[in-house]
């Protein structure tokens, strides 16, 4: 079938509990050819050419975020100037933010036999669009440093393992950690110096203890600071944050219900291109994928993608 290719990830969490799954997925599409996993980012630049080549008018993804972020921004990469598939994301992952975040539901298994089905008997798809940021040169949905991207570090970087169940712990550990003052939030709190300019306008703020960039409005964990993301065309949203973790820990009910957080500590806005130059290297994380650390980062925004809710 040269309209679908899957791409599937088999090193994510919920892939390697389900080894047999591509097996699964290719008699699913019925067609071995169109289902492949990848080991490496070599292996899916040389699919994104051959999907190219085929002509092949959807993708499907199952892995996690991290996943979606690297597929995409080699499909982009190869595609150039030309369209891009339809993409639909098949989840697969611990978080499947993305996928939550537009409203994707089901196993893997499920969301594709549903795709094969309604491809097959023309059916017309229920979509949404989504746009994508470019960050220094990689695609992605959500752009995370200081608390937000040593919170998913912990989350992920654990002998136990990772499930909403324990991200609802490591939340719960961090608030009463704000609360009583002790070492966990003061280590997740660390400060850092950045001169921050946002469609060429300085940010009057200097000193953070978080970033956060995004054209989704959730973080995971339905925590869902960026409220506005989708609703400009051509802009992402930027949330520069300056408080004490006592008085976020105040805003969380705010950020829990999609409001604005409205804080003299905290810098909100729209744009569509931001440049933070760094006193010293930090690292950060594009959908939940850590990335080393730099003194400088560029994002601006990126093309915007067709993706099949269902």
């Amino acid at each position: 079938m040269s309209g679908i290719g899957i791409i599937l990830n088999p090193h994510s969490r919920a892939n390697l509990n389900n080894p047999h799954r591509i097996k699964r997925f290719g008699f699913i599409v019925g067609d071995k050819g169109s289902c492949h996993a990848t080991h490496d980012v070599l292996d899916v630049e040389r699919l994104a050419t051959e999907f190219k080549e085929r002509g092949v008018e959807i993708l499907g993804i199952s892995g996690g975020d991290g996943t979606n972020h690297v597929t995409l921004t080699s499909f982009i990469n190869t595609y150039g100037d030309a369209p891009l598939p339809r993409i639909a994301f098949l989840r697969g992952g611990t978080m499947n933010n993305l996928a939550n975040s537009i409203g994707v539901k089901g196993s893997p298994e499920k969301i594709l036999s549903n795709l094969i089905l309604k491809y097959h008997e023309d059916e017309p798809f229920q979509t949404t669009e989504v746009e994508l940021m470019n960050i220094n040169g990689k695609y992605g949905f959500i752009f995370g440093m200081g608390i937000a991207s040593r919170f998913i570090d912990d989350y992920v970087n654990t002998d136990k393992k990772p499930s909403p169940l324990r991200g609802a712990w490591l939340l719960g550990k961090a608030v009463t950690s704000a609360v009583l003052n002790t070492k966990y939030i003061a280590r997740l709190a660390v400060r850092f110096d950045a001169r921050i300019t946002l469609d060429e306008t300085p940010v009057p703020f200097k000193n953070f203890n978080m970033l956060v960039v995004g054209t989704l409005e959730t973080l995971g964990f339905n925590f869902r600071p960026l409220g506005r993301a989708r609703q400009v065309p051509g802009q992402f949203q930027f949330l520069g944050i300056s408080s004490t973790p006592q008085h976020l820990i105040f805003k969380f009910p705010r950020a829990l219900l999609m409001q604005p957080l409205n804080s003299e500590h905290m810098y909100d806005a729209m744009g569509s291109k931001l440049t933070i130059e760094l006193d010293e290297p930090q690292t950060y994380q594009i959908d939940g994928d850590p990335q080393p650390a730099t003194t400088r980062i560029e994002i601006s925004m990126g093309p915007r993608l067709t993706c099949i809710v269902s």
